[in-house]
């Protein structure tokens, strides 16, 4: 028997937004596994359901149907605090706009999700992810004082401080030139590999797939198809003939 369940799961995931015949369905069905220590692409044209994927997943948004499942918990019918609380410690986030707090330190935007918990960061611990990131001697910078490359570093030890089930990042090299892009994806690569880590990261990019260990298709709000061991050339491929896949 598997003692470790699947990092996250939707299952028949249904979201409408609007009613009537100004109705968007922006997700018709979606089945998906995510296992642990797995790192997965999700590709798709605009509004092909990629953001609300995530939302969903995230609790952020109660799907229409279907459920939601992280780390063997259907958080799906949870009433809205209850899924924030768990959010804190089990789902970790990393943007595109990175979303530091400009008046805290790195240090302090690391250990932030502990602080808002109504806890005391783990100061060790957030040493330690600095450390990982390679931004140990950057602890008392604010933002302002940091690289792009270098906030989101921060943002993904935010996103590891409490080791959650799963790390949700929606474009996270979207405004990162392309070779601080490289870093920050070479990175998410070994937080899967040396952590166990599970990263699901919506991307537009085939280069950013191309880490990945699978890349899932989304067209028009359900799933079109996979690609196990991506390369940026396959990617890309698939992208221009993404009418010619079989759900």
């Amino acid at each position: 028997m598997n003692q470790h369940p699947p990092a996250l799961e939707v299952h028949d995931l249904v979201h409408t937004y609007g009613e009537g015949a100004a109705a968007v369905h922006a997700l018709g069905g979606v089945d998906l596994t995510f296992e642990r220590g797995t790192f997965t692409a999700v590709m798709g044209p605009s509004g092909s359901g990629k953001s609300t994927l995530l939302t969903c997943a995230a609790g952020l948004e109660r799907p229409t149907g279907g459920r939601v499942v992280v780390a063997g918990r259907d958080i799906t019918a949870w009433a809205e605090d209850d899924r924030t609380r768990f959010r804190r410690d089990q789902i970790g986030f990393v943007f595109q706009g990175f979303h530091l707090m400009p008046y805290l330190t790195a240090e302090q935007n690391v250990g932030l999700p502990q602080r808002l918990a109504g806890g005391r960061p783990d100061r060790a611990r957030v040493a330690e992810l600095l450390e990982r990131v390679g931004l140990g001697d950057r602890a008392d910078h604010l933002p302002s004082a940091l690289s792009g490359g270098q906030q989101q570093r921060v943002a993904i030890a935010r996103a590891l401080l409490t080791d959650p089930a799963v790390v949700l990042a929606d474009e996270p090299t979207g405004a990162l030139d392309s070779r601080t892009a490289a870093e920050v994806l070479a990175l998410l690569r070994s937080c899967v590999r040396d952590l166990r880590q599970t990263v699901v990261m919506v991307t537009h990019d085939p280069v950013a797939a191309s880490y990945a260990d699978r890349v899932v298709f989304l067209v028009d709000g359900r799933v079109a198809g996979h690609m196990d061991a991506p390369t940026a050339d396959a990617v890309a491929g698939q992208l221009a003939h993404l009418d010619e896949l079989v759900a």
